[in-house]
């Protein structure tokens, strides 16, 4: 029989300190750093993850309600939809129009089908195809679900975002007001929309955490989704060289000391190089075009087949939407309609930014590159206008790319008289635009 060997005698620490058997266990629990730092990092997260998931549920949950009722006010008419929906696959299939047709279509056979198609950058569609691949049903339905996953993505990331900018109440106001807007609708749709949504916020956020090649790399991804993520880039430089301390003052007594080279030197350092990634998204693609088509800009090429060509100066574009608008013979007319909403969202969305730095709901300089890049994100449309009946159309659906027009909208809601004004007229229009979406008619 053997014998149990004998415990080996227990060692005093150097400072003769008994040991207890309290702090032996308490150290042996203790968690390794990386457990530690996990921990920490989803104590953080949780309460955005939840948020940002009721938030996105609720919004699945009331478009399914609105769709399943918007062939009620049509019923013994002919709907320009078709056929009242009888399955639960006729139903969904009712968000099938405008931008998703030529995704799908890009999804399955790729741009050599319809030249036109370059139009629509091809991050989205690409993520489409490698998904339905994964997915049971068709390439639209793979659409739909990559959409709304993106914006589940998206609505996390900007309680997050706000909350370490503004506070948690606040974040909660911003990510239900950015849903609920009236084309929030398109955030879950198969569009590219909650995907370039998505992809912005992340790189804004680290951005401001100082993560620079995330950020680029993030802003790279988006300038493979829309045009618009290059974009990014203006807000990279300026939140870079904020926090490196960059100002005009400096510079100039730095010039006035002769020590000019050695303060811009200052500015910079290895993660500066970062920025090269923010195009690289829209480089792979002239490249893709050259290789395809023969002309790197071929995307430009296929604008002309909306009537979207050349630059024109906001204020001129501004003024023909005006004269449109007053020329109608009813302001109830369709056109009239959306140009007045388009119109409004992009005066109401640039008053918005400017409020963002100025005034009593201004969230302060060290935010100012997300202004930047709202700024830059409206002026868009308004400077390269479709030279048609309506010139600055689709703005309404643009302006839930300008996220930092909510978190304004989020300071201005602790009025709760605002806070109820906003969501009962944004979720009412939304729910009209709905219907008028899946009935197959031109929203935004």
């Amino acid at each position: 029989m053997r014998r149990r060997p004998a415990a080996a005698p227990e060692v005093a620490p150097a400072d003769d300190t008994p040991i207890s058997p309290d702090s032996s266990a308490a150290t042996s629990a203790a968690p390794a750093p990386d457990t530690a730092d996990q921990g920490a990092a989803w104590h953080r997260w949780r309460p955005s993850v939840v948020t940002g998931f009721v938030t996105w549920a609720a919004g699945i949950l009331a478009y399914f309600l609105v769709t399943a009722v918007a062939w009620m006010p049509t019923e013994g008419l002919d709907s320009k939809a078709g056929p009242v929906p009888t399955t639960f696959g006729q139903l969904i299939s009712s968000w099938n129009h405008w931008d998703t047709v030529w995704y799908v279509i890009i999804a399955d056979s790729g741009y050599e089908y319809d030249e036109r198609s370059t139009a629509f950058f091809p991050l989205y569609p690409m993520t489409v195809r490698a998904a339905n691949a994964l997915l049971p049903g068709g390439t639209f339905e793979a659409g739909l679900i990559v959409g709304a996953l993106a914006c589940l993505a998206a609505l996390i990331l900007m309680h997050r975002l706000v909350t370490e900018m503004l506070g948690a109440a606040d974040a909660r106001r911003a990510t239900f007001y950015l849903l609920a807007f009236p084309t929030g609708f398109y955030l879950v749709a198969a569009y590219n929309e909650s995907l370039f949504v998505a992809l912005a916020l992340a790189s804004l956020y680290c951005m401001r955490k100082g993560r620079w090649w995330w950020a680029a790399m993030f802003a790279g991804y988006a300038s493979a989704t829309r045009m618009a993520g290059v974009m990014l880039g203006a807000a990279f430089v300026y939140e870079y060289l904020r926090q490196r301390g960059f100002s005009v003052r400096r510079l100039r007594d730095a010039a006035r000391e002769g020590r000019l080279g050695r303060q811009v030197a200052s500015l910079f350092d290895r993660n500066a190089f970062a920025v090269v990634l923010v195009p690289a998204g829209l480089a792979a693609y002239m490249l893709f075009c050259y290789l395809t088509f023969g002309n790197a800009l071929h995307f430009l090429e296929s604008q002309k087949a909306w009537f979207r060509s050349g630059f024109t100066a906001p204020w001129l574009v501004i003024g023909d939407v005006v004269d449109l608008i007053s020329g109608s013979e009813s302001i109830y007319h369709p056109d009239a309609l959306r140009n007045l909403a388009n119109l409004t969202t992009a005066l109401a969305v640039l008053a918005l930014v400017v409020l963002s730095l100025v005034g009593p709901w201004k969230l302060g300089g060290d935010h100012a590159y997300l202004a930047i890049f709202a700024a830059i994100i409206i002026l868009m449309p308004l400077s390269n206008p479709i030279h048609t009946h309506y010139p600055i159309s689709s703005t309404w659906r643009y302006a839930l790319e300008c996220t930092v027009a909510f978190m304004v909208l989020a300071r201005m809601g602790r009025n709760p008289h605002f806070d109820r004004v906003y969501t009962t007229v944004a979720l009412a229009l939304q729910g009209a635009m709905v219907i008028v979406f899946v009935q197959n008619n031109f929203v935004a």
